[in-house]
């Protein structure tokens, strides 16, 4: 942290600058209007993801403009998660507003969101319930939050959107890193942490309408593959592992059986036959990923036991 920050503030909000962002000033002024209402201090924390020298030259005039806005800038583009952890490793707020360079709710909406943070609740997800897009991008939103919510057993409508309110003990103990931020409210249940969705007025649409490119949905579906192993087996692998090398290992040895039983009965030579190689390698490969998953086993009872799978809320 910064060694000129001393004074703890209520509310700190992060905002993770990627691009040039003509909205950005006016979205910064939002912020300060709705957090001047609130009976705490505040502070922004704008977070300049390898942008450039265009933003570094737009957040310089915010600087001068607003008191209580600072601002930081990696020297390269890091992933969502890490440029977020960097502002958080900054702030100083109980409280973490966290979000892009541009609004993704209305005035009304965001205001709604910081005030739905009770004490019964760590963290806040915005639900844009009124979209703005294309329908073929809210058909690709709920398709996509769709397989999240069965994969993971979730009731969150809306991970895609970037805003959410939340706790400084949220992001304290929970582990987060590459593109795993909009899955923040998963892994934060996980941790017995109270999650709350909350109903939003999108506020335009900023980004690209219809398809999006190849790498994009290949990066999504890996994305939702990590969630499922991270929520279903990060402390037991080889029960994910096992299961695959089960079935490689059934299959090959089915093969090599009944190729062994052509041999004794019908007298068919093995060693000319592909099918006979391809069972080899399946019980090979069946075994190798089983040991992963036993290695991964033992690497989990090593260093994760030393980590707590819970929160405690309150002493009685």
């Amino acid at each position: 942290m910064s060694a000129d920050v001393t004074v703890a503030v209520g509310y700190s909000a992060i905002l993770v600058i990627e691009e040039r962002d003509d909205e950005l000033p006016a979205f910064v002024r939002l912020l300060i209007e709705i957090l001047s209402e609130m009976s705490e201090r505040y502070e922004i924390i704008l977070v300049s993801n390898g942008a450039g020298r265009a933003v570094s030259r737009q957040l310089a005039e915010l600087l001068v403009e607003h008191s209580s806005v600072r601002a930081f800038e990696l020297g390269r583009r890091a992933p969502q998660a890490v440029a977020l952890k960097a502002g958080f490793e900054e702030s100083t707020g109980g409280v973490i507003i966290a979000g892009g360079s541009h609004p993704q709710i209305t005035r009304d909406s965001m205001k709604s969101l910081v005030e739905s943070l009770d004490d019964g609740t760590d963290i806040v997800n915005s639900w844009r319930a009124e979209r703005a897009d294309s329908s073929f991008n809210r058909f690709q939103s709920r398709t996509y939050n769709s397989i999240v919510r069965k994969i993971t057993r979730s009731e969150l409508e809306d991970l895609s959107s970037a805003i959410k309110v939340f706790r400084r003990e949220v992001l304290e103990e929970t582990d987060l890193y590459a593109n795993m931020y909009r899955f923040l409210p998963i892994l934060a249940a996980q941790k017995g942490f109270k999650v709350k969705e909350v109903k939003c007025k999108h506020f335009h649409w900023r980004g690209k309408t219809g398809f999006v490119g190849l790498s994009d949905y290949v990066e999504r579906f890996a994305d939702i593959f990590t969630l499922y192993f991270l929520t279903r087996f990060a402390r037991k692998p080889l029960r994910f592992f096992s299961l695959f090398g089960l079935v490689f290992l059934g299959i090959g040895l089915a093969i090599i059986t009944f190729m062994f039983a052509e041999r004794i009965i019908l007298g068919e030579g093995l060693g000319a036959r592909p099918s006979f190689l391809v069972g080899m390698f399946l019980l090979v490969l069946g075994v190798q990923v089983a040991s992963t998953g036993l290695l991964g086993e033992i690497i989990a009872f090593t260093h994760g036991r030393q980590r707590p799978q819970y929160t405690i809320e309150k002493q009685i």
